[in-house]
């Protein structure tokens, strides 16, 4: 028996041990057990969109910043109740966590530029834009989204506030305002994403629009905009309806990814009433997209019984991955190559996970930053890298016996001859002894390093420091499994007032600085309220820094 024949036995062995999971597009799919030494598989379903040109839209009502709150706060509800439902899931006490050297934090000033052990911040500006209502509705939970095309940045977050920049993110021009939903969604609601297509020229941005009754979300769809100049307005949009054939499905939670040939999006499907229905991944042709003409592609969705989360990964070339905790010690990875309609999946066994309600307690005002979603196996903080040679996964996990506070687990898969043929080669662990990690954003760039932003800050038992961002690099001159060395972007000195932070970062692959990224991430800076939030623009890499932006401020 060759080896490539002993690991893809191996590799199907493990479908043994899978939990029953049904994939479809139909909103109540049911469970089957998957049969012996396979690796399982799902047929996607064809999907159309179509788009809405630019002299078509219709601008969206009114709506009050204490009416998106109100909104924002029943949906915050419906996902503490869907990670109330998942199974509490602490590790196996016969299988030990993975350890590895403790991190280290930079001890530079958040907005200094230049080198420190070989990381180098190339720009990091503040958004002003993020601290008031002058470019749309912002919050204090700024989630904030930003991609760059040369000096020209598209920078949107939470609420609904979206604004483009001509000098790297020194100064900021508010873009128009959303334009009006469907009946059935009309209001523009949050989880805003931004990705940057550079084969194509196009920045692709989207939001999740809801119903409301009585300021309860009782329906959505998620819109994508295209955009082919950063300055310009949109060209289109399409709506992307999870669930056309029903009005009571909120499409929670979506994010980008880019292939060679499609760009992905993801909903988190929640019926109201009726609770968790799903977890869906949608792709469509770039090339369609880009066009502004009529968008084919597929979709699938993916149940299990304990419920999980899926987000699509970065840095996907003809395959795209993305992964599930599927219980304490072991991971589900998808496969969906691009040339074929089905999706395959395999599990592989681990070192032991804690997950819980992390105590992340600091700042001024010692407040916990890690709200019960954070650390949570339900998946709102798992991601997926994927370079030429190997699938990345991270998620953000509980102190356990070998880590005092919560941190970031992952595992590392070589990819064989087959998109499902994965082998674990590494446990890498993002620690650091006197706070919290959480929350980890991940891309890949042209040398297939993972850049990485993440939430740092906190500590269990109290008394940590400002919860804040940081970014950092997984490559050959930090490769892991620890020890990894990231700088803080952003100035805090509060932690949040309601124990709500994030809810995510974004990073991305740098245009046209392939070996850099670009990051987004903040801190609360004198207090907790929408003035506070010094939300940051940053690039960042390794090695000489191409500036796209001579002549321009390189910090602010």
């Amino acid at each position: 028996m060759t080896e490539r024949q002993r690991r893809w036995q191996m590799g199907l062995a493990a479908a043994v041990m899978l939990l029953p999971v049904a994939w479809s597009s139909a909103p109540h799919a049911r469970a089957e057990t998957p049969g012996k030494n396979q690796v399982v598989f799902q047929e996607s379903d064809p999907i159309t969109v179509t788009p809405t040109l630019a002299r078509d839209f219709k601008p969206a009502r009114p709506v009050t910043p204490e009416e998106s709150r109100a909104m924002h706060d029943k949906l915050y509800q419906m996902r503490l109740d869907q990670v109330a439902r998942a199974p509490e899931s602490r590790g196996k006490t016969t299988v030990p966590p993975a350890t590895a050297p403790t991190s280290r934090v930079g001890s530079k000033a958040p907005h200094t530029r230049g080198a420190s052990e070989g990381l180098v911040i190339g720009r990091n500006h503040r958004n002003f834009a993020a601290t008031s209502n002058a470019c749309g509705t912002a919050i204090p939970l700024a989630e904030p989204a930003a991609a760059n095309d040369g000096r020209d940045v598209y920078y949107t977050g939470n609420l609904s506030h979206q604004e483009f920049s001509t000098d790297g993110g020194a100064s900021y021009t508010c873009a128009n305002p959303y334009p009006a939903g469907p009946a059935e969604a009309p209001d523009p609601s949050g989880d805003t994403d931004v990705i940057y297509d550079q084969a194509r020229d196009v920045t692709f941005h989207s939001i999740m629009y809801l119903q409301r009754t009585g300021g309860t979300p009782t329906n959505g769809i998620t819109r994508i905009f295209v955009r082919r100049s950063i300055p310009a307005p949109d060209d289109c949009y399409y709506d992307v309806d999870f669930d056309p054939a029903a009005t009571n499905v909120v499409p929670d939670y979506p994010h980008l990814g880019l292939g060679k040939k499609y760009l992905y999006v993801n909903a988190n499907r929640q019926a109201t009433p009726g609770g968790w229905v799903g977890s869906a991944m949608t792709r469509l042709s770039l090339d369609d997209l880009a066009a502004c003409r009529q968008a084919s592609g597929r979709t699938i969705n993916f149940t299990n019984p304990d419920q999980r989360l899926l987000v699509p990964g970065q840095g996907a070339r003809n395959v795209m991955y993305f992964a599930w905790v599927n219980n304490p010690t072991q991971w589900r990875v998808f496969s969906w190559p691009e040339n074929a309609t089905a999706v395959g999946s395999t599990l592989h066994d681990v070192s032991a996970m804690t997950f819980g309600d992390a105590d992340c307690r600091g700042g001024v005002n010692n407040t916990d930053w890690a709200s019960p979603l954070e650390a949570s196996i339900f998946g709102f903080n798992v991601r997926t890298a994927i370079t030429k040679k190997t699938v990345n996964v991270w998620a953000a996990t509980d102190a356990d016996a070998a880590h005092p506070n919560a941190h970031i687990t992952g595992a590392e898969f070589r990819i064989g001859d087959d998109p499902n043929d994965l082998r674990l080669i590494q446990e890498p662990v993002i620690a650091v002894n006197d706070r919290c990690t959480g929350e980890p954003s991940v891309d890949v760039n042209d040398h297939g390093a993972q850049g990485l932003a993440i939430a740092l800050g906190g500590r269990n038992g109290g008394g940590g420091p400002a919860v804040t961002a940081a970014v950092g690099i997984k490559d050959a001159h930090n490769p892991g499994p620890g020890g990894f060395y990231f700088r803080i972007i952003a100035e805090a000195t509060h932690n949040p007032a309601d124990g709500r932070f994030g809810d995510y970062f974004i990073v991305r692959r740098n245009s046209p600085c392939g070996n850099y990224f670009d990051a987004t991430g903040y801190g609360l800076l004198n207090g907790t309220d929408t003035s506070s939030v010094n939300a940051r623009y940053v690039e960042f890499g390794r090695g000489k820094y191409c500036d796209p932006h001579q002549g321009h401020k390189t910090e602010s």
